[in-house]
């Protein structure tokens, strides 16, 4: 009722009824004079229906309440209560709207089977809020709203609010059980150990090996600051202490203790180094907890977590007859109801911090498996600004799973709105292509599917250009296709072909003083040709080109351009290529690629499988490593793929490639290729044993300075999309 009046009040147009300045003519209907004098009353005053016992109303008129004998029974009192009430507002409505009292049991809507009440205009409630939900944000509007969706929003955000506020009762457990080594909350099995001592010189890196325990733990750890003055007369009394008895030992001819000989040395150490401001003196309590659902398991775990600690001299005690106090000291409302603290300085402090694992872990982007060594999660971004670079080289033999390993990352890049360009010599990548509505192009001599290698590249949006600056780029790129062709030249030869070059542009309409050559159609291999045999000199230039113009070879570098890479993900296959044209068709391919990536910005990932096809030939080669150099300008990714390792040890650009990728991944290898990666990477011993053993999806990843041994964990999903036909099932 309040809320259909709150709603009814907010809809009035009240000053169309208020009269001579904001006073009503109001007759009091209990009234008991019989010509019903009119009084002036304020408008809220007749809005509620206030009693008046004079002109002049009560002080306090909300507290006024209609003259009605209270029963001395408490239930009919609360029924005389809400009868008043109710005729109260029918009355409010009545005066303001000239509407009669309504009767609830009358009024009473049907609900439907899920709660909601249909308005009085037979249309449902159910159908005004899905009207309201597909209603278009601009075309919304606060008057859209009735009365009845009003007070069923109140309602819905009423709940919510009840049930948000009532937090206690979705987190707590639903019972605990404390025993004497261990407690049991919901089912999960605890226990807890305190650190009791440590030894006198600690691994820095300890807590890698207790945080890679393969089972359910957290860790606790209290740290407060103490008073070095007060630390420090602590410790000149415990030397005078130990002093003392290393004297008396000496005037009786005992042989000293060892131990008490070292620990005089370790506080005469502490002493000085707190008096020179190089250390801090800290009380520490550090607790490590584990969890398992049985208590065989739990107890495994723990003689496990004993013996890996006892290894580093340190001595833990588990928290006996104190399992409330742990529970609430492993909670994260930083109380520490155990209490048991050890010394600590600044060093030996940050040499333990619980976080040093071998995990390779970030905040955001892809996950690429499973750490196996801690058991944990490696989560890298390729795109980090950290990285010197964001190109990736994957080396591996036939069959170990690298295909794989490319796709599903492929795959997992395209949910992060990375666009992707994959060259396949294996048509690997097509039925992923298909799947995701990918742009598959085939470029073959049968094919229908051409890039013209004359074609001018695009203006890079951020570079201010000469004359005649594309022009020269493109004729350039021209020369080292035809030299990947024909083979070597002499310096006259290529003299020859760059004035043919420029002559076959000209004869375009291409002239070296334009600007713009966005409307002009390009040239293609036959101008050239006929260029070249119009030349002196250029008759045995054109005779070697000639195959790759009106022969074997003449669809695939003599068409016109018609494909593009606008789409998500873009795949060239050069399979159904013979083997003397795969260099010069993909060395055709990257350059057009590297064309459109220039010309706009967007983040990108190129995958080059098979790269010893481009390592073959010294130009293209070059080229690989001249485009693994300018990616990161341009915000592409370069996944360099190969399973020849020896292509990259003989070639000179080999290790100038796998130097410029910051991440690199390396899959199972033979005997006889270890040997050559172990020149490029420098592994050790540990690292060369586990690539030879290593199953199929474990590889070993190098970022940074980390050296992380991962296993593929792929879902079902994302296998059926790599290995099975999904565009036909789909």
């Amino acid at each position: 009722m309040l809320n259909n009046l709150q709603n009814l009040i907010f809809d009035t147009n009240y000053a169309s009824i208020l009269p001579e300045g904001g006073f009503v003519v109001f007759t009091s209907p209990n009234s008991q004079s019989s010509d019903k004098k009119e009084k002036k009353v304020w408008f809220f005053e007749s809005l509620f229906g206030w009693r008046w016992t004079s002109d002049k109303p009560k002080s306090n008129p909300w507290n006024t309440t209609p003259d009605l004998t209270k029963p001395a029974d408490p239930q009919a009192q609360k029924s005389v209560e809400k009868t008043a009430k109710t005729s109260r507002f029918d009355n409010i409505l009545q005066n303001l709207f000239g509407t009669k009292p309504t009767n609830s049991k009358e009024n009473q809507n049907t609900q439907t089977s899920d709660g909601i009440t249909p308005n009085p205009a037979d249309q449902s409630l159910r159908e005004q809020i899905k009207k309201i939900l597909e209603t278009p944000d601009d075309k919304y509007s606060d008057k859209m709203l009735t009365s009845e969706l009003r007070n069923y929003i109140i309602n819905v955000e009423s709940n919510y609010t009840k049930n948000i506020t009532d937090f206690k009762s979705h987190i707590a457990p639903s019972y605990r059980e404390s025993k004497i080594n261990d407690i049991n909350v919901s089912g999960l099995l605890g226990k807890c150990y305190y650190t009791q001592s440590y030894p006198t010189y600690l691994d820095a890196l300890w807590t890698r090996d207790i945080m890679s325990l393969h089972s359910k733990r957290d860790m606790s750890r209290y740290i407060y600051p103490e008073d070095d003055s007060a630390i420090q007369s602590m410790l000149k009394r415990k030397v005078t202490q130990l002093k003392a008895e290393l004297s008396d030992a000496m005037q009786k001819w005992i042989t000293i203790d060892k131990d008490i000989e070292q620990q005089y040395r370790d506080v005469e150490t502490i002493r000085e180094k707190l008096t020179t401001r190089e250390e801090r003196y800290f009380e520490l309590s550090n607790y490590f907890n584990l969890y398992d659902s049985t208590e065989n398991a739990l107890k495994e775990n723990g003689k496990k977590y004993e013996q890996k600690i006892g290894w580093y001299g340190i001595r833990v005690k588990n928290a006996i007859h104190r399992m409330d106090e742990w529970l609430v000291s492993s909670l994260p409302l930083c109380l520490d109801e155990l209490g048991i603290t050890r010394s600590s300085l600044t060093s030996s402090l940050s040499g333990s911090f619980p976080f040093i694992s071998n995990d390779l872990v970030q905040k955001s982007w892809i996950f690429y498996g499973a750490n196996l060594h801690t058991g944990g999660l490696v989560i890298f971004d390729r795109f980090d600004s950290k990285l010197p670079n964001m190109n990736s080289v994957i080396l591996a033999t036939s069959g170990a799973g690298k295909s794989f390993t490319v796709k599903l990352e492929l795959l997992r890049y395209l949910l992060n709105w990375i666009d992707a360009i994959v060259i396949d010599p294996e048509n690997e990548y097509k039925q992923l292509c298909d799947a995701v509505g990918g742009t598959y192009i085939n470029i073959a001599t049968n094919s229908q599917q051409y890039i013209n290698p004359f074609d001018i590249p695009p203006k890079i949006q951020d570079v201010e250009y000469g004359k005649w600056d594309l022009l020269r780029s493109q004729i350039m790129s021209l020369i080292w296709l035809v030299q990947i062709l024909i083979g070597k030249m002499t310096a006259e030869e290529e003299a020859i072909l760059d004035k043919a070059l420029q002559s076959t542009y000209s004869l375009k309409w291409f002239s070296l003083d334009d600007e713009d050559y966005t409307d002009k159609q390009p040239p293609i291999m036959e101008d050239l040709m006929n260029t070249l045999n119009g030349m002196t000199w250029g008759e045995e230039l054109a005779l070697k080109l000639s195959k790759f113009v009106s022969w074997t070879f003449w669809k695939l570098f003599n068409n016109y351009t018609n494909v593009d890479i606008n789409n998500r993900i873009t795949v060239f296959s050069i399979r159904d290529l013979e083997d003397a044209l795969k260099t010069p068709a993909m060395f055709n391919t990257l350059n057009f690629i590297w064309t459109k990536v220039r010309s706009v910005k967007k983040q990108r990932l190129l995958v080059c499988d098979e790269a010893r096809i481009m390592l073959q030939n010294d130009i293209s080669a070059n080229f690989l490593f001249w485009l693994t150099k300018r990616a990161r300008k341009y915000w592409l990714w370069i996944t360099t793929i190969s399973q020849d390792i020896e292509d990259f040890v003989r070639s000179e650009y080999g290790k100038p490639i796998i130097s410029n990728s910051a991440l690199q991944i390396l899959l199972k290898q033979s005997t006889s290729s270890i040997k050559s990666l172990n020149t490029l990477l420098w592994l050790s011993e540990a690292e060369q044993q586990r690539l030879i053993a290593s199953s199929i999806w474990e590889w070993l990843m190098f970022a940074w300075n980390q050296h992380i041994a991962l296993k593929i964990i792929a879902s079902p999903t994302e296998k059926e999309f790599i290995m099975t036909d999904v565009g036909k099932n789909s």
